[in-house]
């Protein structure tokens, strides 16, 4: 069976849809939302009409780097209301409902370029533009798989650089070590579904992401699974096992799903959803955030961190103003 290479593959993609064109070994990239209710399948290349993406070794413009300003402010930040749903999932906690949940909210702001502008200004691991929807820049990988290897990099733990002793105090800090324990044991419990052999490789290590204005630490893990030789066949059915992906989500994470549905109080949409590659032998993928939506003549940046028993209020509530930035330096 031969598919017509169009702007998009399927009229109504699902992961059934991508398990028969990676059973084909056909190349597309894909879009899925956080709900997982809303999947985008493009051919390889793309049309520029429809998506623009950079991954680490594949893109459909390559365009000389625009290195213009760009002005961001955020219009607003209501801390009460963060408050409110702090202490909610603080009490949730406390109840043993859940361990963790990563609180995210829709901050207004301003800018004076467009959104395609800021795509090709912006400096990032994972770069995807929407016409007229949405712009993700992003440092995360979901996973990736290459030589039969599952290859996953969960991003739990950020601080401004500038802060005296900064990366001694993320790495030390028992609110980010807990946080960030919890988020592998979940991704290592969802790999041992799949294969029989899983292994951390790397544990809390550092990354730099740059600003305009700041430099800030991230701490990842780095876990692995092997898999059996013909995973291709079922790629949809394993993408949609390890949806949404753990470190946006909480612990355990039918439970915080539940309650980030509730609370939240707007649709995520395909903020923290996942963006990929596959070239048919090999996967490339990275969680989407970093992420600017339009909504009409508005425009929202979407962010939010892990909330813990350990947790601070007003901490969480700067790390979160934290992330708000366009990655150019």
């Amino acid at each position: 069976m031969k598919y017509k290479m169009q702007s998009k593959l399927f009229k109504n993609p699902n992961f059934s849809s991508i398990n028969q064109l990676a059973k084909l070994r056909i190349p597309f990239v894909f879009v899925i939302n956080f709900a997982k209710t809303d999947i985008r399948l493009f051919p390889i290349p793309a049309n520029t009409n429809d998506i623009l993406y950079k991954f680490p070794n594949s893109t459909n413009c390559v365009k000389t780097k625009n290195s213009q300003n760009i002005n961001l402010s955020i219009q607003e930040t209501d801390f009460e209301n963060y408050k409110q749903k702090f202490s909610y999932i603080q009490n949730k906690i406390k109840e043993g409902k859940i361990t963790q949940i990563n609180l995210t909210q829709a901050s207004p702001i301003t800018i004076d370029k467009t959104l395609k502008e800021i795509y090709f200004a912006s400096n990032a691991l994972y770069k995807l533009y929407l016409p007229n929807h949405f712009i993700v820049f992003s440092p995360e990988t979901f996973v990736k798989i290459e030589n039969n290897t599952l290859i996953t990099h969960p991003m739990k733990g950020t601080i401004d650089a500038s802060i005296k002793n900064a990366e001694e105090n993320i790495l030390n800090d028992k609110k980010e070590i807990e946080e960030h324990q919890k988020v592998v044991a979940m991704v290592k419990s969802e790999f041992s579904n799949l294969s029989e052999n899983v292994w951390v490789e790397r544990s809390r290590y550092i990354s730099k992401i740059k600003t305009k204005t700041k430099t800030l630490l991230q701490v990842s893990s780095e876990i692995c699974a092997k898999l059996q030789p013909n995973w291709q066949d079922n790629l949809g059915d394993l993408l949609n096992s390890i949806l949404p992906a753990a470190s946006i989500c909480g612990v355990p994470k039918n439970e915080a799903i539940e309650i980030i549905n509730k609370i939240e109080g707007y649709d995520r949409g395909f903020y923290s959803g996942v963006m990929g590659i596959f070239t048919g032998e090999s996967l490339d993928s990275g969680v989407m955030i970093r992420f600017i939506e339009k909504n009409g003549e508005n425009y929202f940046y979407k962010s939010g961190g892990g909330i813990t028993e350990l947790s601070d209020v007003e901490k969480e509530f700067s790390e979160l103003k934290n992330k708000i930035y366009v990655p150019i330096y």
